[in-house]
């Protein structure tokens, strides 16, 4: 009975396989074809029993490369998907929507009566052990001829706080206000309390490395007076003793106009931190912990229906990064604090809650992105190379640029520039976005720090 039903099975098989080859598009001759239930069944021809052997043979090659004549693998198409997938991202991310900006029109904002406000606060934020601040305070009495005050909240004690405190109270100017929080409370704590004790009807806000430009504050302030605008960006610039740009330099030059451009369509997704001006009714106070005031303090503007302009004219100066690590702590900050906004803000997520949600995904949210597109494309290769020649292919690229960046840089102290130093710093930018990636998944925000990188005028007395 067993012997029986034996044959049966093998029978049934051997004629599914028969037809199975006879619809292929090359079909092998029947003689050629070797029978695979066989080889799975008893493994030897000399087991197999005499009516199965009037059966003629059937052979399946399955080692045969896959057939050419209207055969694509299953690998090649997924792989083809994601090199396309990953490359539409990138190219629409950093060539398809800069290109669409260009092209739309200028909505230039509606003008108003030029009234100079009563005053103006100055505010700045510095963690405790930043110098440079009496330095900072005293540049700014100087270039600014509006009436104005200046605000400045250290975050923390420290023991370098007394000598900071020391030289602004030596200014002797009661236009001067300076105040030191009891413990470290970031900098959104710091800006709360410095935006509670200014008295001014507009803000102003700047950071310490920075040095602000004659006229900027006074340009800024009369953007405001369009009915239309709630906030105003300044333009940051940065200095180079060498004359030549490094990609830091040419990725600032490229965001300043796609922000420039942002804010003459409607607004800009954000405002440069180092300088901007806000009206003083649209303020409220930043949630504890916050990463990026220069991009929540934007939204909230939108969303009370003012626009974000950008005023190229109203520059800031500051130096270059002095070393790819710098520019490293920098971004990861940035790009950690669009992953907290995300977090703390979804509703910017919804487009009839956003007025420039197309601006936000496009400008934000699909950079962060980046590395998903990125390894999206290596792994279509991979699999359209057929596995073990893409991989290879894959560690070669590697390997490559492990040896570029590993050998000294063309140009010392100077990241960015010549071959090695673009990759390098190219790099860099690429891992802070996996780093901010890895904070957001954590949830870890706590990441505001003061880079250590000379201020400008210490860069000049150098």
């Amino acid at each position: 009975m067993a012997h029986a039903a034996y044959l049966f099975c093998c029978r049934i098989l051997t004629e599914r396989t028969r037809k199975l080859v006879s619809t292929t598009p090359n079909p092998e001759p029947e003689g050629e074809v070797e029978l695979v239930v066989r080889l799975m069944i008893s493994g030897s021809r000399a087991d197999v029993p005499a009516e199965l052997a009037r059966v003629r043979p059937l052979r399946l090659d399955l080692g045969r490369e896959p057939r050419q004549v209207g055969d694509v693998t299953l690998g090649f198409v997924v792989g083809a998907a994601l090199v396309g997938l990953g490359l539409a991202h990138l190219v629409y991310t950093y060539v398809g929507y800069p290109w669409i900006m260009s092209w739309l029109p200028e909505r230039p904002p509606r003008p108003g009566l030029s009234v100079p406000p009563r005053l103006i606060s100055v505010v700045i934020a510095a963690r405790a052990r930043r110098k440079g601040v009496a330095h900072k305070v005293k540049s700014l009495l100087r270039t600014i001829r509006l009436p104005c005050e200046i605000v400045v909240v250290l975050d923390g004690p420290d023991a370098e706080v007394s000598s900071e405190v020391g030289e602004l109270v030596a200014l002797r100017d009661e236009r001067i206000k300076v105040s030191v929080l009891p413990d470290r409370r970031g900098k959104a704590a710091a800006l709360n309390h410095a935006v509670a004790i200014a008295a001014g009807d507009v803000l102003v806000f700047t950071d310490v490395r920075q040095e602000v430009a004659a006229g900027a504050v006074e340009r800024l302030v009369a953007n405001l007076a369009s009915p239309d605008v709630g906030a105003v960006s300044g333009a940051l610039a940065i200095s180079s003793a060498s004359g030549s740009e490094g990609l830091y330099e040419r990725y600032w030059r490229f965001e300043r106009w796609l922000r420039s451009r942002e804010a003459a369509w409607d607004s800009s997704v954000g405002v440069s931190g180092a300088l901007y001006a806000l009206r003083r009714e649209l303020w409220s106070p930043l949630p504890h912990g916050l990463l990026l005031d220069d991009v929540w303090v934007p939204f909230q503007v939108v969303r009370a229906g003012f626009r974000v302009v950008f005023d190229s004219l109203a520059v800031t100066i500051d130096v270059p990064s002095p070393s790819d690590a710098t520019e490293l702590d920098r971004k990861i900050r940035t790009l950690t604090g669009n992953y907290q906004l995300i977090a703390w803000m979804p509703t910017i997520l919804i487009p009839w809650k956003n007025r420039i949600w197309w601006q936000f995904i496009s400008h934000k949210v699909l950079r962060l992105l980046t590395p998903f597109a990125a390894a999206s494309v290596l792994i279509g290769v991979v699999l359209m190379s057929g596995g073990w020649a893409g991989l290879i292919a894959l560690l070669a690229a590697l390997g490559l640029t492990v040896s570029v960046v590993a050998r000294p840089s063309e140009a010392p102290g100077a990241p960015g520039r010549g071959f090695r130093g673009t990759v390098r710093s190219g790099l860099a930018l690429f891992a802070a976005l996996l780093m901010a990636a890895l904070n957001a998944a954590r949830g870890r925000w706590d990441v505001w720090t003061d880079p250590a990188g000379p201020a400008l005028a210490d860069r000049r007395q150098s």
